[in-house]
């Protein structure tokens, strides 16, 4: 009788169980294709727990859920495509050789350290431990094979390692060429690479140190380098080397990672993270109710203008970041080949309404890319003001076709973005301009661009540390300058920039590179935005940042 009653009763609990979950499920992104299948933080843990019985009661897994707007476009490790979304979730299952924090301090990761005596040969000395989540070790093999892997020409890679010796302008080796010959293996766990002049420190240490993750050479070992971007692993990466591993990637609805427990470092204290993507109208909703516990920076931001809604819920806790990237529009600058047009442009937009009304003070206005609290950052520059006048004169004497429109592309998702986008249309209609609006997915808004398809575009790129990593775009042989921006003087002034070791003497070319390119006007900031930065209460440690969000996910972790 015990035992019939024993079965009844584990029958009864596992049927409201299930009725229970189903009925908390998340299902906030009604309007988006696939939304019930997102996690929440209501059924998280119990889809992966094991069945319950009225004898055990299984341990509640830690789970945190971070909400982004964009969804992630690869899970390719060398080549994320430029996609802040995709590097959220590299980021979680990549170490790097180091990490970063937001006083711009470098911590050690799969490199216990980097030194260099004469700023061109920069040695880096591996952790002995570091091993992949399979149990294989980490080694140098690793790192050549990566390198020479991400540096073939037939192969597609978002490494920006133009300055290693035997690399071109372009930062790839020649046809043919299978040989680095500023890579040197000393043994297993020592490398040094050779730049080909001297360069500051810091640009070794952002732009690769920070920057590669590495590829493993025993299981992609024989797959042809051409056939690489089809290979199977790169649509599911399930051998990688970071605090946690892959485990789903539901496209356009979340990714859900798991703990490694072969980490090499300390395990992670939480079990699993979701990075779950939704509309960015729904993000406070999410975090009143739970459904993430967290949101992302740059690509989960939440209106400044949601703070005070923000601050009064009361399991959450807010603050507000420094100055971020900046909001920038970028012109195509073959269409838009004449300065006079660019610069009647710049005079028509009432960026201050923007900072004033829209983001109710919480940002400031700059010209250039260059965040104000940046080291390099130009303060003499005499910023471009609202002047509607101006702009129509300027608009008369560039003899401009007003009949042709603009073609404005937007990407959706970050509604205040969208928001101050609309102003700018209503701005240049009000000078003269037809504008053909054109929103787009980040994704598909990227392909336009990459095939020239825009003559205004506005984004955000990503928070450097390294003032170079700005302006390599403007560079006119950079195969990712969609501007199409050429000036021989601009040119000469990044390469002396990027690799001038002496501090004071790279303020002095970089400040004449910021007066170059806010007189040509290749780009436009539009606003530099204080970004809110949201937590549940019951987080002890995992906070959105600007810069080094992830360097202690392992040490992440939940209130009991």
């Amino acid at each position: 009788m015990k035992s019939s009653l024993r079965v009844i009763l584990g029958a009864l609990l596992a049927s409201m169980l299930v009725i229970l979950a189903a009925c908390g499920s998340n299902n906030s992104n009604g309007s988006q294709e696939g939304a019930t299948s997102s996690p929440s933080a209501s059924t998280a843990s119990a889809s992966n727990s094991p069945s319950a019985s009225p004898e055990t009661s299984p341990a509640k897994e830690k789970v945190v859920t971070i909400g982004i707007v964009n969804s992630p476009l690869t899970l390719n490790q060398i080549n994320d495509q430029g996609d802040s979304a995709s590097d959220t979730v590299l980021a979680l299952i990549n170490d790097s050789l180091l990490d970063i924090n937001t006083s711009y301090e470098f911590l050690p990761k799969l490199a216990d350290s980097v030194e260099t005596q004469d700023n061109q040969t920069y040695v880096v000395k591996l952790n002995a431990n570091a091993k992949w989540n399979d149990g294989q070790p980490f080694t140098t093999a690793d790192v050549l094979f990566t390198l020479k892997t991400a540096l073939n020409p037939k192969v597609e890679s978002s490494f920006r390692l133009n300055f290693i010796e035997g690399t071109n302008d372009a930062g790839k080796l020649e046809e043919g060429q299978t040989d680095i010959s500023g890579l040197k293996i000393v043994d297993d766990h020592t490398f040094e690479v050779k730049t080909k002049t001297p360069i500051d420190p810091n640009i070794f240490k952002e732009t690769f140190a920070t920057k590669v993750y590495f590829l493993p050479e025993h299981v992609l070992k024989d797959v042809a380098p051409e056939q690489l971007a089809t290979n199977p692993y790169f649509q599911k990466p399930e051998v990688t080397i970071g605090a946690f591993k892959l485990a789903n990637f539901a496209k356009d609805q979340y990714t859900e990672v798991v703990r490694n427990d072969n980490y090499y470092r300390p395990v992670a204290k939480l079990d699993k993270i979701y990075v779950k993507v939704l509309p960015a109208t729904n993000l406070v909703a999410e975090l009143q109710t739970g459904g993430i516990q967290l949101n992302s920076l740059p690509v989960g931001l939440i209106p400044i203008t949601e703070y005070d809604k923000v601050k009064a819920l009361s399991n959450v806790n807010v603050d507000s970041s420094g100055p971020s990237e900046p909001a920038e529009l970028f012109f195509n600058n073959k269409t838009l080949s004449d300065v006079k047009v660019r610069q009647a442009i710049a005079y028509a937009l009432n960026r201050q309404l923007i900072v004033d009304q829209l983001l109710k003070g919480q940002a400031e206005v700059i010209d250039g890319s260059v965040p104000s609290d940046n080291p390099y950052y130009n303060k003499g520059i005499q910023l471009i003001t609202y002047d509607p006048d101006k702009a129509k004169a300027l608009l008369k004497e560039s003899g401009y076709d007003t009949k042709k429109a603009l073609r404005f592309l937007i990407p959706v998702g970050n509604k205040v973005r969208e928001q101050a986008a609309d102003i700018l249309v209503q701005n240049l209609k009000d000078v003269g301009f037809k504008v053909d609006v054109q929103k787009f997915d980040f994704g598909t808004l990227i392909q336009k661009i990459d095939k020239r398809e825009y003559d205004l575009t506005i984004f955000n790129r990503d928070y450097y540390v390294e003032p170079s990593n700005y302006f390599s775009l403007f560079k006119s042989d950079n195969a990712n300058n969609f501007l199409l921006y050429n000036n021989p003087k601009a040119d000469e002034l990044i390469a002396q920039g990027a690799t001038e070791p002496d501090t004071a003497k790279r303020h002095e070319i970089y400040n004449q590179l910021q007066q170059i390119l806010h007189d040509d006007l290749p780009t436009i900031s539009i606003y530099s935005e204080k970004r809110l930065q949201a937590v549940s209460k019951n987080v002890l440690v995992g906070k959105p940042l600007n810069l080094g969000t992830f360097n202690n996910v392992n040490e992440w972790d939940l209130a009991e």
